[in-house]
């Protein structure tokens, strides 16, 4: 249906279009806005000389606060308006004081506005120069839409590694979201939601790790898409290291799982239950809050039950919901919920996602309400499970939570699949491996320093035969990289014959002493 704004505004709407001096759109206006797009989010506006005047949906928070706009201008060649909204933001005013609102001219690539801040009792963000084309698209932060989402998984259903679950059919679909009415009064088609198995099928599932992946629980927490694609992306490319992870786990992935809420821009909630929030209804027997309140959750719930086989003793290992907050600064850490007390803090996985990133903190998750963290955990059988909260700030662009993805994977792999040899992580036990042993030849290291080399099951610190003989034991194991082997130079050459003669000798030393 043709979009338009509501032609009676609510009492709210009134009041602030009265504090920010607005006035009705002139007939003859230069710059008009449209939100009538995938998950474009607007709920009136007005132009009044060089400023525009918006305001924000509220359609969970309460009390007017808005939390994601989204929008199209037009008319904007020659023109550098003044946008402004109120501060009665979802977070919190000072949610936004240093927030930065993003611009495009393309719809794909974001760049910040030059001036933001809280002026005047309100929200205002500008830039130094008039535009010089007629759309432009502005945004919170990065958008992604659910029509993203649906041509990624259009993509990773052509790769071998990705096939569906129990649950869903051939092309992933799993089922469909309820559809409904949103608070602009459109009708919002139901839409089809997946779930996915990624795993090298070709070894057998015994003995695999099983991990949950998940996103798109509220719905304009759009970067945590954004990094669970990342994590895709790296966990179906021809890395020598996913390779051998693929044959070590099966990552079950919901990608979308608010998809009415994602496509009608909402703050939060679906647009089934548009005054609840659906990371509290995870859960199939809590009276009140059950997950028949929230179909979306109820399909999603369901199906991962049926995906691990729960009813007949499977259960998962990892469970990982991706969501996205708001930072105020450059340097603020995303972070996971998790609980400490249950010794989340000294798993291997999140020890390696440490030493993977630069940014990532954790919270102690006190939670013990129906979350989908909480449902990993009980419903599931997760030994380990989070919510991993993205942060927003301008200075990140898609590439920055797209890595932060890579790293989830990364941190995996060390956990999972790496060979005890594979000095140098690749995956892969050969020449580079045995390079860096050499270069180190002799020398004394932390105990157990694995990266260091010290990988004999000794751990004695210290760089010599034992640790040569591993690599030698496990030489060509794994997957070999895609780029070239760097090949040594005939020095090292030499030293490896020798030292492998060496070491044979020191072996059948060994064996006839015990004869």
């Amino acid at each position: 249906m043709p979009f338009s704004f509501r032609a009676v505004p609510s009492a709210w709407t009134a009041l602030v279009a009265a504090a920010l001096g607005a006035t009705t759109l002139p007939a003859n206006a230069v710059i008009t806005l449209d939100a009538d797009f995938d998950h474009g989010s607007l709920e009136n506006y007005s132009v009044s000389g060089g400023n525009v005047s918006l305001v924000g949906r509220d359609n969970f928070y309460g009390s007017g606060q808005w939390r994601w706009v989204y929008f199209k201008a037009s008319g904007m060649t020659g023109e550098d308006p003044n946008f402004r909204i109120s501060t009665n933001f979802a977070g919190g005013s000072s949610a936004i004081a240093n927030h930065n609102v993003l611009y495009s001219l393309d719809n794909e690539n974001w760049v910040p506005f030059d001036n933001a801040g809280i002026s005047g009792g309100l929200y205002q963000f500008s830039n130094n120069a008039a535009f010089t084309q007629d759309e432009v698209w502005v945004a919170h932060s990065i958008p992604y839409s659910y029509g993203r989402a649906a041509d990624q998984v259009a993509q990773y259903k052509t790769s071998p590694y990705v096939s569906p679950t129990i649950s869903s059919d051939a092309n992933l679909v799993l089922g469909q979201s309820p559809g409904g009415t949103d608070d602009l009064g459109r009708t919002i088609a139901p839409r089809d939601v997946w779930s996915f198995k990624v795993t090298d099928n070709a070894v057998p599932a015994a003995g695999k790790t099983q991990i949950v992946l998940v996103s798109g629980v509220h719905a304009q927490e759009v970067l945590g898409t954004h990094t669970l694609e990342g994590t895709l992306e790296w966990l179906l490319s021809d890395d020598s290291r996913a390779a051998e992870l693929r044959k070590k786990a099966e990552f079950y992935v919901y990608p979308i799982v608010n998809a009415d809420g994602r496509f009608a821009g909402n703050n939060r909630a679906t647009i089934f239950t548009p005054n609840q929030d659906p990371n509290r209804d995870w859960s199939p027997t809590i009276p009140g809050r059950t997950w028949h309140d929230e179909p979306e959750i109820k399909i999603h719930g369901e199906a991962m039950l049926a995906d691990l086989d729960i009813a007949n003793g499977g259960e998962a290992d990892y469970f990982i919901d991706y969501h996205s907050t708001i930072t105020t600064s450059a340097d603020a850490d995303d972070f996971f919920f998790i609980h400490p007390e249950k010794g989340h803090t000294a798993d291997p996985f999140w020890l390696n996602l440490l030493d993977e990133t630069d940014t990532l903190g954790f919270v102690g998750s006190t939670s013990t309400g129906p979350t989908s963290a909480n449902f990993g955990e009980i419903e599931l059988g997760a030994d380990f499970d989070a919510t991993f909260e993205t942060a927003f700030h301008p200075s990140r662009g898609v590439e920055y939570y797209e890595e932060m993805g890579k790293d989830v994977g990364v941190a995996f792999f060390m956990t999972l699949a790496r060979i005890n040899a594979d000095i140098d992580a690749d995956g892969f036990v050969g020449i580079n491996d045995l390079n860096f042993l050499l270069s180190n030849w002799n020398t004394n290291v932390p105990v157990g320093d694995w990266d260091a080399g010290d990988i004999a099951g000794n751990g004695d610190g210290f760089i010599g035969i034992d640790d040569l003989n591993q690599v030698l034991a496990q030489w060509n194991a794994g997957t070999p990289p895609t780029a070239p082997a760097v090949i040594p130079e005939p020095g090292s050459l030499l030293l490896f014959l020798g030292l492998y003669g060496l070491a044979l000798v020191r072996r059948d030393a060994r064996q006839d002493a015990c004869v």
